[in-house]
């Protein structure tokens, strides 16, 4: 297997499942809706939270979505994946997340640690070869897409691109908040420490993903909003900085995007991984300091606010 078709199938493949399964995030549904709605001057923003990756029997859109998505005549996503180039995450990695000779992935982490990666990666059917010269965050994007291609979960199932081949169909825009190098620069800024210590606990995380999936979108249909939090901090624990990056910071970023769309004079669904509402420096929060009101949208779906 060369290193390109090895980057393809890890990273190219359902890029956003695998980003956010990192940080546990997209996995949680609040107060029995994961939809709110915002009112503009002359319309109304819709705020979805997302699930990356599904399995077939999870798949189904909630008609909280489904009624803000035919509310919306526009779509707004972390990545605007109808543009998407494939490309582009292999030759960011090719260039930002590839160690130069004579340096290895071994000489960075250490030979032990690199072993019982390996480990990992040859019981998911992944070839040494296509880590060996990857930087840490690099070699633990493509595991952990690889175990997530094996547990079941399916990115192609994700509510992201369910929602985006529909607006293709429909001929409704698609914008994102950010780029796919955006997203993976996060990743690449960490130090090799804590790269090294990223790549080991997703090794360490592959022979439990399929159960600990499971859990979550069990939670996430319950509703149980709290218990995954508690699980998310506990994950945060290990990688504070990191998992401070991957949600807070970007909220901040996004935050004023989100509020621009209040003064379009149509209606707007926004889609990200849900836990991005969660917390003090999720979107909600962030929203209702900003003077806007956030309100979830009725259980079934019923007539969003207008």
């Amino acid at each position: 297997m060369t290193f390109v078709h090895s980057m393809r199938r890890g990273l190219v493949r359902g890029l956003a499942g695998t980003l956010f399964l990192a940080a546990s995030a997209g996995l949680v549904r609040a107060d029995g809706a994961a939809v709110w709605s915002i009112k503009g001057d002359h319309n109304t923003v819709y705020l979805a939270g997302s699930v990356h990756a599904l399995p077939r029997d999870h798949a189904q859109l909630s008609p909280e979505l489904e009624a803000a998505y035919r509310a919306s005549t526009s779509i707004v996503m972390e990545v605007d994946l109808d543009n998407l180039n494939p490309l582009e995450a292999v030759e960011f990695v090719t260039s930002h997340g590839t160690l130069q000779p004579p340096t290895t992935l071994a000489t960075v982490i250490g030979v032990e640690r690199y072993a019982s990666v390996v480990k990992v990666a040859e019981s998911l059917e992944l070839p040494e070869p296509a880590i060996s010269r990857l930087e840490p965050w690099a070699a633990a994007m493509v595991l952990t897409q690889f175990a997530l291609m094996k547990s079941g979960f399916d990115p192609q199932l994700g509510i992201d691109m369910q929602i985006a081949e529909r607006a293709r169909a429909d001929q409704k825009p698609i914008d994102g908040l950010e780029s796919v190098t955006d997203q993976l620069g996060i990743f690449e800024s960490r130090s090799m420490d804590e790269q090294g210590k990223f790549l080991v606990d997703a090794a360490n995380d592959v022979p439990k993903m399929h159960d600990d999936l499971e859990r979550l979108v069990a939670a996430w249909r319950s509703a149980d909003l709290r218990g995954l939090e508690r699980e998310f901090l506990k994950e945060r624990a290990q990688a504070p900085a990191l998992y401070d990056q991957l949600l807070g910071a970007r909220n901040g970023k996004w935050l004023p995007q989100i509020e621009a769309l209040l003064g379009a004079d149509h209606d707007v669904l926004v889609l990200v991984g849900t836990l991005h509402f969660v917390g003090q420096d999720g979107l909600l929060e962030l929203l209702k300091r900003a003077g806007h009101k956030p309100l979830p949208l009725p259980a079934g779906g019923g007539n969003p606010a207008r």
